[in-house]
């Protein structure tokens, strides 16, 4: 789903949506023991966080779940192995999820500029066979150019072509009076 088909209330809701799943995923976590590791689950709402709401919602979770698991580790387990392995482990964790929020971020961006890219070159344009204005969203007329320069990052020069200076113009050059 694209975001901008989302409607602004749902899209108020979507980080309550990313920490439902993080919660979900910590205790998943937590009841499976400090020995079965698969942190890669947190990728999923880190993804969508960062996709849907930005790199900053991405990168809090990319901090936030590691530093829930060394919480559990250090407060709950009772770990096996020591306080600086742990820790080394949830600094890594947090390098890792961090560049994947930073990378799905700049991905949904990219993705977001193209599809306005596409959106702007797509569709059907009611144009005048006459005078070339251009009918809008709104069903007014406009010129050609100022139509296309609101929609892109086009600007236009005018001049004139060969053919139209020599029907229009051609009595001023070729007067042999």
């Amino acid at each position: 789903m694209k975001l901008a088909e989302i409607s602004a209330e749902v899209r108020r809701f979507l980080p309550f949506y990313w920490l439902i799943i993080s919660v979900v995923l910590v205790v998943s976590d937590y009841v499976s023991g400090p020995f079965i590791q698969f942190p890669v689950v947190y990728l999923i709402p880190i993804s969508l966080a960062s996709w849907y709401n930005g790199r900053s919602w991405g990168l809090g979770l990319a901090v936030i779940l590691p530093l829930i698991r060394l919480l559990f580790g250090v407060a709950l387990w009772k770990i096996p192995w020591t306080w600086i392995d742990a820790g080394v482990n949830c600094v890594i964790r947090i390098v890792v999820f961090s560049l994947f929020a930073i990378l799905i971020d700049r991905a949904a961006e990219r993705t977001r500029e193209l599809s306005k890219e596409v959106k702007m070159l797509n569709g059907l344009l009611s144009i005048c066979s006459s005078c070339k204005k251009i009918r809008d969203e709104s069903g007014e007329w406009q010129p050609i150019e100022r139509y296309i320069a609101q929609r892109s990052d086009a600007s236009f020069s005018h001049g004139l072509c060969p053919e139209c200076s020599k029907k229009y113009y051609d009595h001023l050059f070729n007067n042999k009076s």
